[in-house]
């Protein structure tokens, strides 16, 4: 209690503060009546001494003492009754309390000292009563604590157990973690919705979901040979999430009062749900915008174009979970592209979802629609080591003015990711222009005349479960060379001369003509494309 506290409390609170009011931030660590003229020998840091300084009210000097004394001792301040034995405090008091900010606070003479004290004494009391509970509740300043934000929780966790700290879904997918992560014994990756790497990890789960329900937390350990503490949270009486808590001091967190570790599992699921509504709210804002645009898809602005970007992961890695009564990961995957694009210096940008995937449309000025793309990826390289971005993909449509057929540029835009995942596998941002030929090959492989025109031409040696095709691919990437085609292919020289003689009479296309050489790669690249 400080003393700026203590002059809310009771009568104090109707007291004057006449000297020291610098010094009310001093520290009350206890409160006593001193009616005697020795303080040497008893006064103690932090004491509020309560006096009317009856022992002394005929000697300036020993009263001059007694102040000298108190802010030697560091003592929190002086309360005093004047016009009881003393009318005022001499001029010199008053300056000595004003240079050591002591604070001297004067109360009436009527007012009886049990008034003063009895709140003052509960209010200590309880202060002293807090700090020994938190003594045995390690988790105390974290529970005191007000967090902005789900991720501003989790580092504070982060602090207390000095460890890295993440919440998996009830099956095991990371929905959250703190920035500093490394690999532990549960899981290797700290990238959104990855699972962990315990070969055990859906049985104990699954263990957890049971033991979890009426016990509020489990000790486990795994093998970085840290212990940890596993805390369930709670939706509508089910569990929907693990925090995962691994500690460093181990006789810190030896002791754990129940009670206190629920209140961390209470405020992490009201952090969760208040992020998830303000997510929400976004979500259904965009999409406000979005659709306004969509009833006049006509219309065009003079400078403006817009631009579709699309965002997946290569593999099929799962993007989305099954949403429960707390969570809805797609919310989660949203955040994380909005904290992508939104500095970004786009006009205006809306993140919608259709057929379970991410787009983002954008609408920018003509002239910097290639200055897009360079931040693009720039801010995508940068986010490497983004607990999501850094295994995201997006494509980037061409430019258009208006949103006439707008599922048609949607599709289109995910044919872009497509074909870079095929033809570049190793980059991460594929836009329409930088495709090379294959941009050419792209733009008319929705022709149904050049996808028909193709599959006419390969369909003969189409029928041998793809030996014939192989042998055709390999052949053509080496340049005609028969005996480098063979090794590629691990067959003996006259086996590929037989094989290449079958290909030319099923497809009735001599394979030394130029012509026929690029018709054939035409052909496979469509092949590859479609």
């Amino acid at each position: 209690m400080k003393v700026a506290d203590a002059l809310n409390i009771g009568v104090l609170s109707t007291a004057t503060v006449i000297a020291g009011i610098n010094g009310l931030e001093r520290e009350i660590k206890s409160i006593e009546v001193m009616e005697v003229p020795e303080v040497g020998s008893w006064a103690t840091e932090g004491i509020l001494m309560m006096t009317t300084f009856y022992s002394v009210k005929d000697d300036f000097n020993k009263q001059y003492e007694i102040l000298k004394t108190l802010i030697e001792k560091k003592a929190a301040g002086m309360v005093i009754k004047l016009g009881r034995f003393i009318e005022q405090l001499p001029k010199e008091m008053i300056e000595l309390a004003e240079q050591g900010s002591f604070p001297i606070i004067s109360i009436s003479k009527n007012v009886s000292y049990i008034n003063v004290l009895s709140p003052l004494y509960e209010q200590l009391y309880e202060e002293k009563k807090k700090i020994t509970q938190n003594d045995l509740n390690p988790f105390h300043e974290f529970i005191d604590e007000e967090h902005a934000n789900v991720a501003e929780a989790i580092e504070s966790l982060s602090k207390v157990v000095g460890s890295q700290v993440y919440i998996e879904g009830s099956e095991g997918s990371l929905l959250y973690c703190s920035d500093t992560f490394s690999s532990d014994g549960w899981r290797n990756s700290d990238l959104l919705l990855s699972k962990p790497v315990h070969p055990d990890y859906k049985l104990l789960v699954k263990k957890w979901r049971t033991e979890l329900q009426h016990t509020p937390y489990k000790r486990v350990k795994f093998s970085d040979q840290r212990h940890r503490l596993i805390v369930p949270i709670f939706s509508k009486k089910l569990i929907s999430a693990f925090i995962h808590l691994p500690y460093k001091n181990e006789s810190k967190f030896q002791k754990i009062e129940s009670r206190n570790v629920e209140i961390i599992s209470r405020k992490l699921s009201e952090a969760i749900m208040s992020e998830q509504l303000d997510l929400q709210k976004e979500r259904i804002e965009d999409m406000e915008v979005l659709e306004s645009l969509l009833e006049y898809p006509n219309y065009v602005h003079d400078d403006r174009m817009f631009t579709l970007l699309f965002f997946t992961v290569k593999n099929n890695q799962e993007t989305t979970i099954r949403a429960t009564t707390l969570l809805d990961t797609n919310y989660l995957v949203r955040k994380k592209i909005k904290d992508f694009i939104s500095p970004l210096p786009f006009e205006q940008s809306m993140i919608f979802e259709k057929h379970q995937h991410f787009f983002v449309l954008i609408q920018n000025l003509e002239k910097n629609n290639q200055l897009m793309l360079s931040q693009l990826e720039l801010a995508l390289n940068k986010s490497e080591k983004n607990s999501f971005l850094g295994n995201m993909h997006i494509s980037v449509s061409s430019p258009f003015k208006d949103l006439i057929n707008f599922d048609d540029k949607i599709k289109s835009v995910t044919k872009i990711m497509e074909v870079g995942f095929k033809v570049r596998p190793d980059n991460r941002l594929y836009a329409y222009n930088h495709l090379g030929i294959y941009e050419i090959i792209f733009n008319i492989s929705s022709d149904p005349f050049a996808e028909s025109y193709a599959k006419e031409v390969l369909s003969p040696i189409l029928n041998d479960e793809g030996q014939l095709l192989e042998t055709l691919v390999i052949f053509l990437n080496e340049n005609g060379n028969v005996s480098r085609a063979s090794e590629k292919l691990f067959v003996h020289r006259r086996t590929m001369t037989y094989r290449l003689q079958k290909i030319k009479e099923l497809l009735n296309m001599e394979l030394d003509d130029a012509e026929n050489l690029f018709i054939l790669r035409f052909c496979l690249k469509m092949k590859e494309l479609l």
